[in-house]
């Protein structure tokens, strides 16, 4: 029997896709596994993800609408929940049936099951009427993504998707798979893709010296994991090595137990390079893989959890994996060394290049993250990435983005609070994440950061509130030492958050003391009760609150918008009455006044011709 190939798998933390992920995304909706419990339908989170984007999308073309179709077709075929789905809140999302109804009544949703069953028979039928020339060329892109031999890159699929979609004479495609790659998008940040990089680097300047083949989607491939998901779906690429690194042990709480899940599934974990706090109880964890033979390599840079580390100690994983795999040997380069730079630089905020700044705002923008690790690739030989990003058209996004991005920063000042600790007078902003505008470009973290540094230099930390579901924290003020968030985000969320000392996230809901049923998910009408929560939390870990403040600023147009909405509707009521008087009989004077006659006899109405043309003119 011939041994199969085992590919490399180079792990970036977040969400993202390709363009055939995408085409899988849509050949497969009918397959998504769904739910029906207590009045909704619910759907594995990670798949939620493009079901909403899709629900959601204001972009209203036939494609579009037939996805829909398929979507809410599959919905309606669900069966009940089991009581292990039915409870697990962390891995399911909920889409509600009555809003389903409510956004699309044309769809003719029934009440009662079998008429359920059966209209959902109707609607698959009719999406799939509308959609088969699509799902024609989408099967033959996923059969033949590139010329055969070659690298399946992001450009190959592109060009070869462009070449179906002429074929079969239905205008390109690209713009749908554009828009559903994009709705995958979320997540990660430089450190994890430039880590990726490095190991492709490394990799592929072994292969080459070898004379075998380095090619992606053939000999490696980037793959994705979020925090606090399970590494058990990379077992659908066995046999193949994995290489994790910039992943916190602490962010995912199964993760000795899922290295030896892969390993038996003959995906085995070459390499852990992370640079975050650890437990000791956890690191030995790891080490005990490695006695096995379970795990290749560790090497854990970052400090024990609850400890800092001086500037000359802190590491980024990228720049990890270049001291342990590239430094000094063959690989080494110009372009390898900047990346470097740019990584550290961005992973703590100090010592900011101009290539480090283009490359965040692009991740937090919502670029493809495949895409742009096959360019830093591609431009290691000739140190060219700013040039390659030009010419894919992506250098000069984020200035295009900036107006957009500038008006949804301001949208934080809405909700924001200040706390204050008694006993240093730190001060700490606590305020709700912006969401962008239907076809706005999303508000990246960094650059959030920056809005509170830039506007509110009185403080000194930021908690930056994703509802209650996730919470970022950052120090802005580098030289006050007050609170080790590393350490504080577990005590406020749950064991398995973590990070820095000046930089951490947390699940304030997975803490057992959370008041659920009191403070739910968060929205803006509790988060007042939700900061005065967070305040006892900081009081149990030994920071005594002497204030929260309310400092939120309410929408500087909203006095406008009720203005112009009076100004509207009074616009409309004089067009209405001129209208009516112009148009119909009954409503001009002299019909007034003679049907008002009979009501009010003792009132003199008389209105002569003159009068009556001097009125009309009057009024028009």
């Amino acid at each position: 029997m011939t041994e199969l190939p085992r590919k490399k798998l180079l792990v970036i933390h977040g969400w993202g896709g390709s363009y055939l992920e995408a085409a899988a995304r849509v050949t497969d909706l009918l397959e998504v596994e769904s739910y029906w419990y207590d009045g909704s339908f619910l759907v594995p989170r990670r798949r939620a993800g493009l079901l909403r984007h899709l629900l959601n999308e204001p972009a209203d073309d036939r494609y579009i609408t037939a996805l829909r179709k398929l979507i809410v077709s599959r919905f309606m075929r669900s069966p009940h929940a089991p009581p292990n789905v039915a409870t697990d809140a962390d891995a399911y999302s909920r889409f509600s049936e009555d809003r389903l109804r409510q956004d699309f009544p044309g769809f003719g949703i029934p009440v009662g099951p079998d008429a359920r069953w059966r209209r959902s028979t109707q609607l698959q039928a009719e999406a799939e009427k509308e959609l088969a020339p699509v799902l024609e060329v989408l099967h033959r892109l996923q059969k033949s993504p590139a010329p055969t031999g070659e690298a399946i890159t992001e450009a190959a699929v592109r060009e070869r998707l462009e070449t179906l979609s002429a074929e079969a004479g239905i205008g390109s495609l690209l713009p749908l798979l554009e828009n559903l790659r994009e709705m995958q998008e979320t997540g990660g940040d430089l450190d994890t893709v430039a880590s990726a990089v490095m190991y492709a680097h490394r990799f592929g300047g072994e292969a080459k010296r070898a004379g075998k083949p380095f090619r992606y989607g053939h000999e490696y491939r980037f793959v994705f994991i979020n925090y606090h998901e399970s590494m058990h779906g990379f077992a659908e690429h066995a046999p193949a090595d994995l290489y994790l690194a910039d992943l916190p042990i602490g962010a995912f709480p199964e993760c000795e137990n899922d290295i030896r899940y892969l390993h038996d599934q003959d995906v085995h974990t070459v390499r852990f390079e992370d640079h975050h706090p650890w437990l000791p109880e956890r690191k030995r964890a790891l080490e005990q893989l490695v006695e096995e033979g379970k795990l290749g390599f560790l090497a854990l840079g970052g400090p024990e959890q609850g400890e800092e580390q001086t500037d000359e100690e802190l590491r980024s994983a990228a720049e990890m994996i270049y001291e342990n795999l590239i430094e000094h040997t063959e690989d080494d380069c110009e372009a390898a060394r900047r990346l470097r730079v740019a990584t550290h630089g961005e992973d703590f905020v100090r010592g900011r290049t101009e290539l480090g700044i283009l490359l965040t705002d692009l991740i937090k923008g919502g670029i493809c993250k495949v895409e742009l690790g096959q360019i830093l690739l591609d431009a290691m030989e000739n140190d060219d990435a700013v040039e390659r990003l030009e010419a894919r058209g992506w250098a000069g996004l984020p200035e295009a983005w900036k107006e957009d991005i500038a008006e949804t920063a301001e949208t934080l000042r809405e909700n924001t609070y200040l706390m204050t600790l008694a006993d240093s007078q730190t001060k700490i902003i606590s305020a709700l994440a912006a969401h962008a505008d239907p076809g706005k470009p999303k508000l990246p973290t960094g650059k959030a950061i920056e809005f509170f540094a830039q506007n509110y230099p009185e403080a000194q930390y930021v908690f930056y509130c994703w509802g209650s579901s996730l919470m970022v924290a950052r120090r802005l003020d580098h030289a006050d030492t007050t609170l080790n968030l590393g350490s504080l985000m577990p005590a406020i969320g749950g064991p398995s958050d973590g990070g820095h000392a000046g930089a951490a996230v947390c699940r304030p809901e997975a803490n057992p003391n959370y008041p659920k049923r009191l403070l739910g998910r968060v929205s803006t009408s509790g988060f007042g009760r939700f900061n005065h929560y967070l305040a006892s939390r900081l009081a149990v870990e030994g920071y005594a609150v002497a204030s929260v403040k309310n400092i939120s600023v309410p929408p500087a147009s909203s006095l406008n918008r009720g203005n112009r909405r009076l100004a509207i509707i009074l616009a409309s009521a004089v067009l209405l009455g001129l209208a009516l008087v112009t148009l119909v009989p009954s409503y001009r004077p002299d019909r007034v006044t003679e049907s008002n006659a009979d009501f009010f006899p003792h009132i003199d109405m008389d209105f002569d011709a003159e009068t009556e043309d001097r009125t009309r003119e009057t009024l028009l």
